[in-house]
């Protein structure tokens, strides 16, 4: 073997194994950015909170926030002029933002029966979720922004670009997932991350992410703060409750992939 020969066969096992592992990086980096771009607000929130618990929900919220300005300068650094890439807004039709708006309030129930279904089954304490900390501004409002720019707006831009559109769509579920911070809730939340990442790639917009997100985490908070959550708080909670739940999320979620919902929904103009 010539000296040209292998280099030839040296240049092309270094492309395959960076096809391999293409985007493993940009994906291990969105964790990287969600956690770094926080830390100024993050360190008012750690000094405010038991002192003043409203001025330190507040630093939370912005530390939340502050995602957004902070990873739409790394996309700046990594496509220049083109760096809007990170931030797809194109308009949708109300049919995507009805149908985004139902699929989401089904996949609740079922989100609740899991948990539930778990508590009761194992008895596991749950590891609290971050994002919840920062209170009900953050969690119905810059939760949402900053987590739909940051995984479905640059990372499934960037990993796409990197290594196509199901790994980008994978990856940026799994991480999202990941950055909750819980084993119990990783299915829901890559479930959900699945299902909104598959909405950008579809509509080519953050506006059914966004909505979607909005929706779950408010109504989520919601039902915590509400009656039904003084239900699934009781110890053992009942396997009929639990099967009520999951049911009724799962016929609501079928019924709502149907084509001839979907028809019907499409009538308000776009639906996917």
């Amino acid at each position: 073997m010539t000296e040209g020969e292998g280099a030839v066969l040296q240049a092309a096992e270094a492309e395959r194994v960076n096809q391999r592992f293409a985007g493993v990086g940009a994906a291990l980096g969105l964790l990287i950015w969600a956690n770094l771009f926080g830390i100024p607000f993050g360190l008012g929130w750690v000094i405010s909170r038991k002192s003043h618990p409203g001025l330190g929900q507040f630093f939370g919220f912005l530390s939340v926030l502050s995602v957004v300005p902070g990873i739409l300068w790394v996309a700046k650094s990594a496509w220049g002029d083109q760096w809007r890439k990170a931030l797809p807004l194109a308009r949708v039709g109300p049919g995507v933002l009805v149908w985004t708006a139902f699929c989401v309030l089904a996949f609740v129930p079922v989100q609740l029966a899991w948990l539930a279904a778990v508590d009761r089954a194992l008895g596991l304490p749950d590891l609290p979720d971050p994002i919840s900390a920062v209170g009900a501004l953050g969690v119905v409002l810059g939760a949402p922004l900053a987590e739909e720019v940051l995984f479905r707006g640059y990372g499934l831009a960037r990993i796409r670009e990197l290594g196509g559109e199901g790994r980008a769509l994978l990856f940026t579920a799994l991480m999202f997932a990941l950055l909750h911070g819980s084993w119990v809730k990783l299915p829901g939340t890559f479930a959900i991350g699945l299902f909104l990442g598959w909405l950008v790639l579809r509509t080519g917009s953050l506006w059914p992410a966004i909505l979607g997100h909005f929706i779950n985490n408010g109504t989520v908070l919601a039902l915590r703060r509400g009656n039904l959550g003084s239900v699934l708080d009781a110890t053992p909670i009942s396997w009929a409750l639990i099967g009520a739940l999951g049911t009724a999320g799962l016929v609501s979620l079928a019924l709502l992939g149907s084509s001839n919902v979907r028809r019907r929904i499409s009538e308000l103009n776009g639906a996917p």
